[in-house]
Parts: C-alpha cells; sequence; structure tokens
C-alpha cells in the first residue's frame, strides 16, 4: 500500500510539473511578426567575450551558449528580430518569444511555455502588452514601468528580466536602436 501511495504522489508531482504549451515556434512567430512575408531563422553563438560584455553591461546573466533568434523581412526590408528565451520564474522555466524592431523598441512578447503552478496572468496580454514601445532605455522594471499581478510576482519579474536580456541581445547582435 505504501508502494502505491509514493506511486500516486509521483503521479502527482509529475502532473504538476508538466509544462503548458500555448503556442508553437511557428504560432509565436505570427504574434510577434502578424505582416511578415518572410521570417529566417538563426542560432546565435554567444562567444565568452560576448557574453562578458552584456553581463557587464546589464548586470543580468546570460547563461545559455545559443539563442534562438529570427529576421522578419517584408519587401526586402528588415521588419525585426526575434529572441526565444527561458527565464526561471519560482521553480520552473518560463519560455516566451521577444519580437524587437530595428529601431530597439519592443515589437510583442509571447508566452510559449508556462511550467509554473501559479503566476500564469504573465501569460494575457493585459500583463505582456505592457511591454510594447520600451526599448533599452527604460528601466522595464516590475514596480517602476511594470505593474505587477498578485500572485505572479515571480514570473512578472522573470518576464521583465528576460525582455532586458532581448534588447541587449538583439543590439549586440543585430545593431537595434543604434
Amino acid at each position: 500500500m505504501k508502494v502505491l501511495k509514493k506511486i500516486a504522489l509521483v503521479a502527482v508531482l509529475l502532473a504538476s510539473a508538466a509544462a503548458e504549451t500555448l503556442l508553437t515556434q511557428e504560432q509565436a512567430l505570427k504574434v510577434v511578426f502578424p505582416k511578415a512575408e518572410s521570417v529566417q531563422p538563426e542560432t546565435k553563438v554567444l562567444t565568452n567575450e560576448q557574453r562578458a560584455e552584456l553581463e557587464n553591461n546589464t548586470g543580468l546573466r546570460f547563461p545559455e551558449a545559443e539563442y534562438p533568434s529570427f529576421v522578419a523581412k517584408s519587401k526586402n526590408a528588415i521588419e525585426g528580430y526575434a529572441v526565444i528565451l527561458n527565464e526561471i520564474g519560482k521553480h520552473e522555466n518560463i519560455t516566451f518569444i521577444v519580437g524587437v524592431s530595428p529601431k530597439g523598441k519592443i515589437l510583442e512578447v509571447a508566452v510559449m511555455e508556462y511550467r509554473e503552478s501559479r503566476g500564469g496572468e504573465v501569460k494575457e496580454q493585459r500583463f505582456l502588452s505592457q511591454f510594447r514601445g520600451k526599448s533599452a532605455k527604460d528601466s522595464i522594471r516590475v514596480n517602476q514601468d511594470i505593474v505587477n499581478y498578485t500572485g505572479a510576482t515571480l514570473s512578472s519579474y522573470a518576464i521583465a528580466r528576460g525582455v532586458r536580456r532581448a534588447l541587449a541581445l538583439t543590439q549586440l547582435l543585430y545593431g537595434t536602436g543604434k
């Protein structure tokens, strides 16, 4: 009987840790670049020097070696760039995409996978729309220019941190906002 209880407990824990897939990569790209004629995928690999530069300039961590990135074009002009990022919420990663214009302004943010048991309000447009139009010149900090949602504090911080990382990455890798 004890074995069955342990198995049931493990099954419950595993089910609660399962990711909620909200958008596939293709769907997320359509959210970020709804009018783009083409979107070219790229994988950007940071050198140790680039990682150190980013971390020194932003005070943020850039732990991944590779970042899935995208360049959107319409009529042979670049419409924007996007980066898929993972940020730790309370316990689990939140996977989301951040679209950035060539001028270094946030086009759109969309949550692709949410794995936390709480804080799901960060998936909603009423939260994500706060980032539109922000640039590296903005603080992009919860309780400053980003409104936190009760029960989603750590997830709110995670998304804000990830948006700042995306702006720094696109500026370094694509020259946005210069």
